[in-house]
């Protein structure tokens, strides 16, 4: 007897234990053995042993291993990998999709930690054994990056898929967790950097390519690297180790932020910003005394003192008044935040050139015409409701109930829409924020009333709520 997907276009050749649902590349996991252990909205396969199917109900990875894990976990700005992907832990939650087009997974017999794991390619075929190395970065260009921790020492180098060979490129006297700063990168391309006494790049031999370098930048989305040489210039070189002459030899440079960006640079030549295309052509003229990069095709700059925003064809967005300006999170942003001299930040719609009247201590970018914000006068009550939203859902009850409110007051907000109306008023915090906007977007934005306000909160803090028997509950904390 088969088992169909939870899309019901798969039946399994044998019989296993669990299938997930499908994900957007067409993938799924399946689990064989083990004992699967339910709460209200998650199954657990405690045991099992794991593969991966496709949309066809072909076995991708034979269902044999106690631990498989994607490359999913994002490194970038995380000491020490700073940028890449590391292998994410996971209960195995058969209910959810997986993550990734499993092209990279990594696998081990151990059931709960990525810890020495290997790599396989996404048709099982085990390209590293496992137990070599304590943590691997997803493969880029045939080269793992790895680690290996000992208590006062952490190890760094590469493992070459293609020879089977590892090679270590440098070595810090100090644990793991200590590391602050960037060790070595991914071979996005032909070349890694490897940080020691100063930044070296080197070849898929471990041969040094360039060395001398106090500072270094990568751009993924645009395949450039920049390098602080020796003068405090840059050096602009791409991903195969050929110069780019018209970007070096700047004091500063900034790169593009997002994929799908203009390719123009913020430059610092002659104590003063602006901004050039890779050929080297002006697009900002240089009299700026800031200009960052470019981020959704808009670029922050100061003049005099005071923040603007022009786009990256040097059309004004917001003119040079404020004292701080919030780059957009999306492209072909309209809605903006920008602070006054009172510190408080203002909604700035740059299409009808109107600037809100009501200020905000804390303001996040408007996505989707919705935004969080932070009130002057916000309150934040001890209850079990607000205390619930500090947490992720099933916390134990003995953590919640020893939460200091006062500690966690900056983590709530309210939601406004883009025209500047208060759509939900009550306090939510970030980490159930979201779920809270996806009913306010089922309505389009407008407000819910204060029963459903109340019910939604109730709802969404429901798994980190309990009472005693002979509790007493108030009129807010009952879902009647």
């Amino acid at each position: 007897m088969g088992l169909s997907s939870h899309q019901g276009n798969i039946v399994l050749p044998v019989n296993y234990s669990h299938i997930s649902k499908l994900n957007c590349f067409g993938k799924a996991l399946i689990a064989l053995g083990g004992k699967a252990t339910a709460n209200e909205k998650k199954s657990y396969m405690n045991n099992a042993k794991y593969g991966i199917i496709d949309a066809k109900g072909n076995i991708l990875v034979t269902p044999k291993y106690k631990g498989l894990y994607e490359f999913s976990y994002e490194c970038k700005d995380k000491h020490p990998y700073d940028e890449g992907k590391r292998l994410r832990y996971s209960y195995h939650n058969t209910v959810d999709t997986l993550e990734t087009d499993c092209s990279y997974l990594g696998f081990s017999g151990n059931g709960s930690s990525i810890y020495k794991a290997g790599v396989m390619d996404g048709n099982g075929k085990e390209l590293m054994k496992a137990g070599l190395y304590d943590f691997v970065l997803e493969p880029q260009n045939g080269m793992v990056r790895y680690y290996i921790i000992k208590k006062k020492q952490t190890l760094c180098g590469y493992h070459n898929l293609t020879t089977g060979k590892g090679f270590e490129v440098s070595k810090f006297d100090t644990y793991f967790d200590n590391i602050n700063f960037w060790t070595h990168g991914d071979f996005i391309g032909d070349i890694a950097p490897v940080n020691g006494s100063s930044w070296t790049f080197i070849n898929k031999e471990g041969n040094t390519l360039r060395s001398g370098f106090t500072s270094i930048k990568h751009s993924q989305t645009t395949g450039l690297w920049a390098a602080k040489n020796g003068s405090g210039k840059w050096d602009v070189f791409n991903d195969a180790n050929n110069m780019v002459d018209a970007l070096s030899g700047f004091e500063d440079i900034r790169f593009p932020e997002q994929e799908g960006d203009k390719e123009v640079f913020s430059v610092l030549k002659n104590d003063k910003y602006g901004c050039i295309n890779r050929t080297g052509e002006e697009i900002v003229p240089f009299e700026y005394e800031q200009a960052l990069s470019n981020t959704y095709d808009v670029i922050a700059v100061k003049k005099n003192g005071k923040w603007g925003a022009l786009s990256a064809s040097n059309t004004q967005l917001i003119p040079n008044e404020y004292a701080n300006i919030l780059l957009p999170s999306e492209r072909n942003a309209k809605h903006f935040w920008v602070m006054k001299a009172d510190s408080l930040y203002y909604h700035l719609n740059i299409s009808t050139h109107s600037l809100s009247s009501i200020g905000y201590k804390v303001a996040i970018n408007f996505e989707k015409e919705l935004a969080y914000v932070v009130p002057q006068n916000m309150k934040v009550e001890d209850n079990q409701i607000n205390r619930a939203q500090i947490y992720e859902p099933n916390t134990d009850k003995a953590t919640i109930d020893a939460i200091n409110m006062s500690e966690h007051i900056g983590a709530f907000v309210n939601i406004i829409n883009a025209n500047d109306e208060v759509v939900f008023d009550l306090p939510v915090s970030t980490l159930y924020a979201d779920s809270v906007r996806k009913e306010i977007e089922k309505r389009d934005n407008c407000h819910l009333s204060a029963t459903e306000k109340k019910n939604l909160l109730l709802y969404i803090t429901r798994e980190n709520r309990s009472y005693d028997l002979k509790s007493k509950l108030s009129e807010e904390e009952w879902n009647y």
